[in-house]
């Protein structure tokens, strides 16, 4: 899953060296340190398609389950539907070596196989760092710089990927409601449109 993130293409947007730093499967535990926020917005995601699909799960056991046996979302989830949640993941970021920026961010993507078999983009964010837009100009609320034209590309890999290992859906939660729109775009619709969540899911062309 690691070839999703074009990094050629990034590499080739800037004139300075581009870092590039990929975690695994077998170092999952890293991955979960460094973005536990991403993971349970996997999970949330599984379990919501799951609780939808098996209209006699308790929408709230999850909460419950953590109560009485602490631990996080993650493992409330796997331990209420008995299989892993995470089957695969690729977590990758990309940093422009230049001392004189603020922020040496412009890639970052974690996308995951998931229970039951289906393909998750946790987070994906493509920016230049050397194009900030005033605040007056933005499309976006949370979008402070320009971003590197690389989304579509992303999720066509994406879904090859996910068309390779046989899964149904690809999925992920829009940030913000404006960005629903512009996965709309791709072929993303909202889940449930009576719920206040942003879940988007695509069916996978086989």
């Amino acid at each position: 899953m690691d070839s999703i993130l074009p990094f050629d293409e990034i590499k080739s947007r800037f004139n300075k060296p581009v870092q590039l730093e990929q975690l695994e499967m077998d170092r999952f535990d890293e991955v979960a340190k460094r973005d536990p926020n991403a993971l349970m917005n996997a999970a949330l995601t599984v379990w919501q398609r799951y609780a939808r699909n098996n209209p006699a799960a308790d929408p709230a056991a999850v909460r419950d389950y953590i109560r009485q046996h602490g631990g996080d979302f993650l493992a409330a989830v796997e331990a209420l539907i008995g299989e892993p949640i995470i089957q695969d993941i690729s977590f990758s970021r990309c940093t422009i070596d230049d001392p004189d920026l603020a922020e040496n961010l412009v890639a970052y993507l974690l996308v995951a196989r998931v229970y039951p078999n289906e393909f998750h983009i946790a987070d994906v964010s493509f920016v230049n760092p050397y194009e900030p837009i005033p605040p007056e100009l933005r499309s976006y609320k949370f979008r402070r710089f320009r971003g590197l034209q690389l989304l579509g590309t992303v999720l066509e890999r994406a879904e090859a990927c996910a068309a390779k290992h046989h899964c149904d859906y690809m999925t992920l939660t829009a940030p913000a409601d404006d960005l629903v729109p512009l996965f709309g775009k791709f072929g993303f619709v909202v889940e449930d449109n009576l719920a206040t969540s942003l879940a988007m899911e695509k069916r996978v062309a086989h």
